[in-house]
């Protein structure tokens, strides 16, 4: 399936498109059935104040998070032999830096924690990230090399140019590392994404530490605003319920 129907199809499925269609659909109906019409109403309104709920982003986080932070020990009994750093998406355009691209602020968010582990275990250091729509545009590997090297004084000695997901993230990084006898990898992505991603690189005959970046599950004790609504909680709970997805289609694909 070309990857522009599939990008179409996910955001229609996810909040707030998948909620929209429904109420839009109860709208419709509310004339010639009332009650079925009531009935999608309360339920599109219903769940986008579950979601938007910190409290239930919180929950729906935890339940994907299940590696925890990276901690010395397992570090040092693993022996790794590489840092293999997953690319997060593009932000375009970025006039401030006259650029048609940069980097999403997740993506930052994965370089900086690579670039810190890379700085304290003195391994080489592998970006992954290709061209999805624009092939005009730098690839995400690129766009990660240059941010790594240029503002986290961070060397790079691979850059992957070609994936354009995380089953190919894992293809295409195993088709540099293997040849290299490099086979034990610490991978570095987010808490969320962290177990779709483990899967599909061992899939590919690589050994994975995980090194998760940027917990979601992991907040402050309960207060009155985990009860108030807030748009953090629902960006933060359609980032599980993609990565639910993301695990569903992964299932019946790879």
């Amino acid at each position: 399936m070309d990857i522009s129907i599939i990008y179409i199809i996910k955001t229609l499925l996810l909040p707030l498109a998948s909620l929209l269609i429904i109420s839009l659909s109860g709208v419709m109906l509310i004339q010639c059935h009332p009650c079925i019409a009531t009935r999608l109403l309360y339920f599109a309104l219903g769940t986008l104040l579950l979601l938007s709920l910190p409290i239930v982003s919180q929950y729906l986080a935890a339940t994907h998070e299940v590696y925890p932070p990276l901690n010395k020990a397992a570090q040092k009994d693993f022996n790794a032999q590489a840092i293999v750093v997953l690319g997060g998406g593009l932000r375009e355009p970025a006039p401030e830096y006259q650029q048609i691209a940069t980097l999403k602020s997740r993506t930052l968010e994965r370089i900086r924690y690579a670039a810190k582990l890379a700085k304290q275990t003195q391994l080489p250091v592998l970006v992954s990230g290709g061209k999805v729509f624009h092939a005009e545009f730098p690839s995400e590997a690129e766009l990660m090399a240059q941010a790594l090297i240029n503002e986290f004084q961070q060397p790079v000695r691979w850059q992957e140019t070609k994936s354009r997901n995380t089953a190919e993230n894992a293809r295409y990084t195993q088709a540099i590392l293997i040849p290299q006898d490099i086979n034990r990898i610490l991978l570095v992505t987010h808490a969320y994404h962290m177990q779709r991603a483990v899967t599909q690189f061992q899939q590919q005959g690589l050994q994975v530490l995980p090194a998760p970046t940027a917990f979601l599950s992991y907040t402050k004790k309960l207060n009155i605003f985990s009860f108030l609504p807030s748009v953090a909680a629902l960006q933060k709970s359609t980032l599980i319920i993609h990565e639910m997805m993301g695990c569903i289609w992964y299932g019946m694909r790879y």
